[in-house]
């Protein structure tokens, strides 16, 4: 059975964890939309490595990137952009509310 409270928690979750990640998640919280390479620049990793884990990002819906096309030269770069802008709770307790709302129930527990 789906449930799509619990897989958008695990999407964010898997994202977020890795601490690179957290990091890139901080730096483009408080400098905005960057490029791949300043992002690198910035966490002290390779390009390569960066692309990776902005592609996790991603994918879990925390980060968009968008080509943009530089004074009309033929070099096209990436720019990355902080979409989320959530706030994630995370307990039991939160965990068993998203539970709920899929399954039925109130979500209580032990409290």
């Amino acid at each position: 059975m789906r449930c799509g409270a619990l897989e958008e928690l695990a999407s964010k979750l898997d994202g977020l964890s890795h601490p690179l990640r957290l990091a890139m998640v901080a730096l483009l919280w408080r400098s905005g939309p960057m490029y791949l390479s300043e992002i690198a620049s910035a966490l002290g990793v390779s390009r390569a490595l960066a692309k990776v884990h902005l592609k996790k990002l991603e994918s879990a819906g925390i980060v968009e990137s968008s080509v943009v096309v530089e004074g009309g030269k033929a070099v096209a770069r990436r720019v990355y952009t902080l979409t989320w802008r959530g706030e994630l709770r995370l307990s039991p307790a939160s965990i068993a509310e998203a539970a709920g709302r899929c399954w039925g129930g109130s979500g209580g527990g032990r409290g």
